[in-house]
Order: structure tokens, then sequence, then C-alpha cells
């Protein structure tokens, strides 16, 4: 039986960008078999040191640079000198997909902007991601998640009891931007089939944070209501329970909160007309959330859990994510992968979330995460320099081979 390929064999994907954002959206690319190469300046993305124990650090291989830069080749090249950006301009000459994510105005610097790459390769998808978009007043201005979160509004959903919000642990702009991009990649790519020629896509941080909220940012002319998710809900969020757990309901529909009622033995509010309709139950949110949260009180998690989802209440425990890596469901579903990396050992990550029925996760490229420019050499071979040639640039210093900052173990 032949080999399947993957379903983005064949493509060629020169990743320029750090951090979140652009990374992740290549990574989505190399899973379904993209070649990815990772240009990355001489000190390597940021990211490769950020949130990392000390062996980690060393190896330029930080948790959360594991997690975004798997099925990748990194490169290490100063773009700034006349040899880096030869170098670049030779990668897009056959390459599918560009992906940067520079300050406005340092690509046009750098010769790396769409103008000067879609004339060396007019079939090129130029990918350019910024803070806030490349239009207005403040189309220069760094960004990053949490400022993000702040701008589009999420951050003053989440507060302490004293009213001082607080930003989400997750990066919701930066991660779910991962996602968009690949798919705007794979638009401009499939208009490419008909017409031939590349395009140029911009995005944001700022249009993203926005499009999260997509749900709730609705604004009708002749319609004064709060907006959505504005009110807190008694029906939406988490009760304590007698042992200190936490369980997490969301009630919709009035089959779900007559099946809470009856599972937490309350006749009395499955009648009450203070809580007989959703707008009601919103409305009085303060009564009824006290209620509640009394009976759940009243018994251990493990008692009320069982009994809530077998009367069909939508409801979990609130679990650590260290727990969520050992989730049963998740697990059985395919949901992390695990790798072994000759560098850190076993690496267990989440997966593309959705799969392909012609191919099984399995079956998904598995490139571990490289260190910093260990592919170097590698690719700059297979764009016809001679190893003369290659060896005068690391002279110069304008490209790096594999590097380890660190031979610390762990302890």
């Amino acid at each position: 039986m032949p080999e399947m390929t993957a379903p983005l064999e064949g493509l060629k994907v020169v990743d320029m960008s750090q951090v979140f954002f652009g990374p992740g959206a290549a990574m989505f690319l190399g899973d379904q078999g993209a070649d990815v190469i990772k240009v990355e300046p001489l000190t390597g993305d940021g990211m490769r040191y950020k949130y990392a124990s000390p062996f980690l650090r060393g190896l330029g291989l930080g948790k959360c640079f594991l997690g975004l830069n798997r099925n990748k080749r990194s490169i290490s090249v100063d773009a700034s000198t006349d040899t880096g950006r030869e170098i670049v301009h030779k990668l897009v000459e056959d390459a599918d997909v560009y992906i940067m994510n520079m300050r406005p105005g340092t690509e046009a610097r750098l010769g790396l902007d769409y103008e000067t790459l879609s004339r060396i390769n007019p079939r090129l998808v130029y990918a350019s991601i910024s803070g806030f978009g490349k239009e207005g007043p403040e189309a220069r201005l760094p960004a990053y998640d949490i400022v993000i979160q702040a701008r589009s509004g999420v951050m003053s959903t989440n507060k302490l009891p004293d009213g001082t919000p607080i930003p989400y642990v997750v990066m919701y702009a930066d991660i779910s931007g991962c996602m968009t991009l690949s798919y705007a990649i794979m638009v401009a790519l499939w208009e490419r089939e008909r017409t031939g020629k590349g395009q140029k896509i911009d995005a944001s941080l700022l249009h993203q944070g926005l499009a999260m909220q997509m749900q709730q940012l609705v604004w009708v002319e002749n319609d004064e209501s709060a907006m959505a998710g504005a009110s807190p809900s008694a029906m939406s969020g988490s009760y304590r329970c007698s042992d200190g757990g936490y369980l997490a309901i969301v009630i919709q529909e009035e089959r779900q909160y007559q099946a809470l009622c009856q599972a937490l033995d309350l006749p009395d509010a499955a009648t009450d007309p203070r809580f007989g309709t959703f707008q009601s139950r919103i409305d009085n949110a303060a009564d009824l959330g006290e209620l509640i949260g009394g009976v759940f009180g009243t018994r251990p998690m493990d008692e009320w859990l069982p009994k809530l989802k077998q009367a069909g209440v939508p409801v979990e425990a609130v679990v650590t994510r260290d727990q969520t890596l050992r989730d049963v469901q998740a697990l059985a579903n395919g949901m992390f992968w695990e790798q072994d990396h000759p560098h850190v050992g076993k690496v267990k990550m989440v997966t593309p979330p959705f799969s392909l029925s012609s191919h099984p996760s399995e079956e998904r490229p598995s490139r571990p995460v490289p260190l910093l420019g260990e592919h170097t050499d590698e690719v700059i071979e297979s764009l016809g320099y001679s190893s003369q040639e290659i060896a005068r640039f690391h002279e110069a210093d304008a490209v790096r081979g594999p590097q380890v900052l660190s031979k610390a173990v762990p302890t």
C-alpha cells in the first residue's frame, strides 16, 4: 500500500514571526505537512527563553516555545546584513507563504516588505501581523495580548472583588489568532489556485481581540439593552462545594433549569416566578445564586457531579491545567501528542483542534521543536551556496548554527 502524503506536503513556508500569533499559525501548517523554515535572528525568537526553567532556558526551548514551534526547521540569520537579506530573498523565491510580525516600517527598511518580496515571487502569500492594524494613528505602537485585552474591552469583564480588572491567563487574541491566520493563509492559497497570483494578508491583535467577542460586540440602533454577558448570571458560573471543590454550570434551556432544581431538591425555585424565565433568572441573579450556592455547599463535589450529570445538567468540575494533561476524554480523542525530543526527553503538547478522517493523528509529521539555528547549514546549502560560502557567512556572523547556551541538566 503506497505511503499516504500529508495534506500540505510540498508547501513551503518561511516563518519570520516571533512570540505566539505567527509562530502558531506556521506550526499549524507544519502539522499538516508543510515545510516550515523558521528564520530567527542571531539571538533567536525571544520566547525561546521566557517562562522556562534554567534547563529549558539553556537549550532555548521554553515551554511556550515548545508548544508553538514543532514541525519546523530553524535557521539563524542576521537579516539586517546584505548576506542575511540575500538568504531570505532566496528562500522566498520558491516559497508559498511568508509570515512576519515586524513593527510597521521595519520590513521595508530591511527589504522584506510585500512589494519587494512579491516582485521576487508573484505567487507568494505574504502574511503580516501587527498590534493595532496597518492604518490609523497608533499603527506603529507595540502590542501584547494583555494590552489588547484592555483595549478590546474583555479585561473589564474579569475583576477582583474590589473592582480591579485582571488579565486572562490564556492569551486569547494571540492564540486564537494562530488559528485564524492559518485559515486566512489557506483562503489566499485557494484563490491563488484560480488566479496564479499571491497576495498580502493583514492581521492584527486588536482585530483578533474584537473577533473573539463577536457574539457580544453587537450594536443595534433601536435596542438599548445591555451587551450580552454584561450582567452576572447565576446560571453561568461556578459554585463551591463542601469539600472546597468547585463545579461550573451553564443553564441555557428551561428543561436544564428544571433538572438543576430537581437535582438540588429545590422544588420552590422551579416554580418561583422570579426565576421563571431565562431573562428573569438574569434579572434576579443575586437571589438565585445565593439560593443555589447554599445548596451546593452542603455536599462534596464528588457527590454533586455524577448526580447533576445524570440529571442532564451541563456541569463540570473546575480542575487545574496539570490535571487536564491526564484527562481521559482528551486522551481518548487524541487531543495530546507526546514527542520524544532529543534534547529534553518526552514532551506532551496539544494537537491541532480538529482531525481529518483520511489522516489519523499518528500519521501527522512529528519533527521535534528545533534548537536555534539547528538547520542553518542544511537550509542554506539547499539554496545553492557552497560550503566555502557558508563558512564565510559564519565567519562574518551573518548566520549561526545550532546554539545551546547551557549544558545544564534538569534537577
